[in-house]
């Protein structure tokens, strides 16, 4: 099991998301992450920290600031419709790319 290759690609997920949330005009992103009781703000800040986070030990579980991105990776509530939203895959292709790096 790769985790770096794991946290490789879970932080590549993290920098789209991102760059998603700030280019996207959609509304629906805000009401998204409202029902997840997040603001724009706060993700994008929780999706910082996990980049973060991983550059500093790339070979370490990414631990609880791995939650920020499960939501993305499980489908929670309408994650696809967000995910497309933001011009990314749905989230059981993003999963399905995750348990490939883990597998690495």
């Amino acid at each position: 099991m790769s985790i770096r290759t794991a946290n490789g690609y879970i932080a590549l997920l993290a920098k789209q998301v991102e760059a998603g949330i700030i280019s996207s005009g959609n509304p629906f992103v805000e009401e998204y992450l409202d029902t997840m009781d997040c603001s724009v703000e706060v993700e994008l800040a929780q999706l910082r920290e996990l980049q973060v986070g991983i550059s500093r030990h790339p070979d370490t579980e990414p631990s609880i600031s791995f939650t920020v991105i499960k939501k993305y990776l499980y489908g929670w509530k309408e994650a696809d419709k967000f995910l497309s939203c933001l011009g990314l895959k749905g989230s059981k292709v993003l999963a399905r790319g995750y348990y490939a790096a883990l597998r690495a």
